[in-house]
């Protein structure tokens, strides 16, 4: 199988060495983070029974590579940083810097219009589009840390969102990502995925929005929850390390609100749930991933 020709990397953006952008940590620092950030660049997942990852990967490697900055988040990304097929489900999600173009150069291409996306009829497979047009320094410039500019809640989960977002298309790293099945590659694809990191915080966002369903809060939660036992409070925390101070703050209150003093009603949602493997995590599980916020603490208080 010849290797697709990657699409753009999310390339670190430099900074301005003023106090004010340092102390915000609007930009990210020139070379951060690193191609190698976890080691290998190279992925490898085993086929799910029904091949939907196979035409996930497939569909990924079949999108044009004119289409706007984009990186992979959401449940495929998820397997990706957990080297296994976790949680399968037919969509999958990138963030973008040109929404509206990347739809409309896929509907050209005979994508169906969905409300979140489109669905790629080719492969039988769905593509959630989440906005990352605004830059981190434009985010943070709305809501700079303790101000009170947003008024509202609701604008307060918008521009967390937006910066979570935004951080997850900055700072993904270039990954080539395999589908095997027994000794063969089914699908390749080399594409930028979010960090782990970044991924924990759109999954915490995600699990405390008040309109979330129940069933996809508990899979936001438990799959918040794998990524940080796979990699380690430290790993996680240093791949946030450069995240605005607004967005740390709002991200380590749902980690706390989720894995903290709310571990106990975390607890509850994953026992409702009907999920592989939710029910061999118990409170002690998650306040033991819940660490993350002593993790964090450095990183809020740079100077």
């Amino acid at each position: 199988m010849t290797a697709p020709e990657p699409r753009a990397e999310a390339a670190a953006v430099p900074g301005p060495s003023s106090a004010a952008a340092i102390e915000r940590r609007a930009e990210l620092p020139p070379g951060w983070p690193p191609p190698s950030r976890y080691g290998s660049r190279t992925v490898a997942i085993a086929n799910d029974r029904r091949a939907v990852v196979q035409r996930s990967v497939e569909s990924l490697a079949d999108l044009p590579p004119e289409l706007p900055r984009a990186a992979l988040v959401g449940g495929l990304a998820v397997m990706v940083r957990l080297y296994e097929a976790h949680r399968v489900t037919t969509d999958f999600d990138e963030v973008t810097e040109g929404r509206e173009a990347t739809i409309d150069l896929l509907l050209a291409r005979g994508a169906v219009r969905t409300p979140n996306g489109v669905m790629l009829l080719e492969h039988g497979v769905q593509l959630d589009l989440l906005d990352a047009g605004l830059s981190l320094q434009e985010l943070s410039d709305l809501a700079p840390p303790g101000s009170a500019l947003l008024a509202t809640e609701m604008e307060r989960r918008a521009v967390q969102l937006a910066l979570v977002c935004r951080y997850a298309l900055e700072t993904a790293t270039n990954t080539d990502v395999m589908v095997v099945e027994h000794e063969d590659v089914v699908a390749q694809v080399t594409i930028p995925v979010a960090l782990a990191g970044a991924l924990v915080a759109m999954k915490v966002h995600a699990a405390v929005q008040p309109d979330r369903k129940p069933d996809k809060a508990a899979g936001d939660i438990y799959d918040a929850y794998r990524l940080i036992r796979a990699w380690g409070p430290s790993v996680i925390a240093e791949d946030l390390s450069h995240a605005p101070l607004t967005m740390l703050d709002a991200a380590t209150a749902q980690i706390d609100e989720l894995f903290g003093a709310g571990a106990e009603r975390s607890s509850r949602k994953l026992r409702s749930a009907s999920m592989p493997g939710v029910q061999w995590v118990d409170v002690d599980d998650l306040e033991d991933v819940g660490t993350l916020i002593d993790a964090l603490e450095p990183f809020r208080h740079w100077d």
